[in-house]
């Protein structure tokens, strides 16, 4: 077990223990009845004092995560899901990883075994979708190209998509060119070449609280100091961006600044401006997350790329949430050694994404109609999301709060500070129903009252169904709750 320790850290040496066992425990890394090291083990390990592991082993245990065996260890508690039986491999628990959490692959499990009414996915339903023309299309690119199933993609990219990808782009602000383009295995492998490419243990990223799941897994797994830049319905907070460059000059800043994921928001044109001003006067890498520009429902932004004049962003493109998640395309755009250093990562990664993949989508956009697509696609997204609005407005739960987006598939919904929506979770399971709460939101210090709802991954009929059920489990849980907090004595 590696676990990365850092004196400059806003956490002690107990706490950074703590938060290391404690995300590989909620993610399944760390499965019940697995046993801890010892505490002198792994203060050995660490190179830290007994005290320290002591101090971090108590705060698992007071938080349920572990139990203490008198004289035999500690232990992994019972968690809320399924116990997988693999007592025949006990043997590789002996074997040193270097996966700090892994809530990605917990989410793209629970797709696999998802319930019925799963709120959690940031996906969009097949109704969403132009399944029968690019089922159309891809019969035709195999019918006039056969020989594609026999040849390998160019490293950065096939250049027909590339060439495509550019025009496309163009419609949104960004100009580019074919060369400036590499096509990836979805965005997620973009992220994966620029943290491997570009980032080191001991190195400082920024990133949104809250923020995509995907993102802090991926950077806790290069071992950098993570810090936050506190974002709300406007975007990123810019003065703090300003005083964290300041005090720990980062490698780079990880933002998704249209339709942000998880809370919808768009970042305005004048804190772009001035994100692009930072980056010049400290010399830190952009990475501009931007899988869902297309699904607007008020209003978009021309992508921070646009304005960059001296490379500092790498723009992600991802092609899966809105056409094709089975193709699994995305694309990045950047610019001089950045560049060339990401096509040469990527060559080494896979040695260039399928073929047919490639030529599928590249007719498929260079024939489809995509603005009658987008208008229809969007306008279905905003009759869910005012579903949702309604349903939160029928709550009789004081406090309850929500952003409002102006795009994309998912809401930022709020309660009280004193409310865990991880426990309202286990209610909402047993009902076959599930979203995302908030805590894996946050690299560092998680905020447990809040959850994101997807309103796209559903059947209309299905989310309906969601809607009334996430009520009621909602009402329900908060009527118990309420009455257990009446029922406490005060002294």
């Amino acid at each position: 077990m590696n676990i990365s320790l850092s004196k400059d850290s806003d956490h002690s040496l107990p706490e950074q223990i703590y938060l290391s066992l404690s995300d590989r425990i909620k993610t399944g890394l760390m499965s019940e009845g697995d046993r801890l090291p010892s505490v002198r083990k792994l203060a050995d390990q660490l190179h830290v004092s007994l005290v320290t592991v002591q101090k971090a082993y108590e705060l698992l245990e007071k938080k349920q995560l572990i139990e203490r065996r008198h004289g035999k260890g500690s232990y992994v508690k019972k968690q809320h899901e399924q116990k997988e039986e693999m007592s025949h491999h006990n043997w590789q628990n002996m074997i040193v990883d270097y996966l700090p959490r892994a809530q990605t692959w917990k989410e793209m499990k629970s797709f696999s075994n998802q319930l019925t009414y799963n709120l959690s996915l940031a996906n969009l339903s097949e109704e969403f979708l132009p399944v029968k023309e690019l089922t159309a299309v891809t019969k035709k690119v195999i019918t006039d190209e056969p020989t594609i199933l026999t040849t390998y993609g160019p490293g950065p990219g096939d250049k027909i998509l590339r060439e495509t990808i550019c025009e496309y782009l163009s419609h949104n602000g960004l100009s580019s060119t074919a060369d400036q383009i590499i096509i990836s295995t979805g965005v997620q492998q973009g992220l994966d070449l620029v943290a491997k490419t570009f980032l080191n243990e001991g190195d400082v990223v920024l990133v949104e609280a809250p923020t995509y799941i995907g993102i802090i897994d991926l950077f806790k797994s290069r071992g950098v100091t993570i810090k936050t830049i506190p974002t709300n319905k406007d975007g990123i907070n810019v003065n703090v961006l300003l005083r964290l460059c300041e005090q720990f000059s980062p490698k780079l800043i990880y933002t998704n600044p249209t339709f942000q994921n998880p809370m919808g928001a768009i970042l305005p044109p004048k804190k772009r401006r001035r994100l692009i001003e930072i980056a010049q006067a400290f010399n830190v890498i952009i990475i501009e997350d931007d899988p869902w520009t297309e699904l607007s429902i008020e209003g978009s932004a021309k992508p921070i790329k646009s304005i960059d004049e001296y490379g500092h962003v790498i723009y992600m493109r991802g092609f899966s949430k809105t056409i094709s998640p089975g193709l699994r395309i995305g694309c990045i755009v950047a610019d001089g050694k950045i560049l060339n250093k990401l096509k040469a990562a990527k060559s080494v990664s896979d040695l260039g994404s399928p073929l047919l993949n490639q030529r599928i989508l590249a007719r498929f956009m260079q024939t489809f109609n995509f603005e009658k697509h987008f208008k229809k696609q969007n306008s279905l997204l905003k009759y869910r999301r005012n579903l949702l609005i309604q349903a939160l407005k029928s709550l009789n739960v004081e406090g309850v709060t929500w952003t409002v987006p102006k795009g994309g598939p998912v809401m930022w919904i709020s309660f009280p500070t004193h409310v865990n929506t991880e426990h309202l979770l286990l209610h909402a399971q047993k009902q076959e129903l599930s979203f995302l709460p908030s805590a894996m939101c946050y690299p560092n210090d998680p905020e447990y009252h809040h959850l994101r709802i997807s309103y796209g991954n559903l059947s209309i009929t299905a989310f309906e169904e969601a809607l009334n059920i996430f009520v009621n489990v909602t009402n329900h849980f908060m009527e118990s709750y309420n009455s257990q907090l009446d029922d406490s004595p005060l002294f």
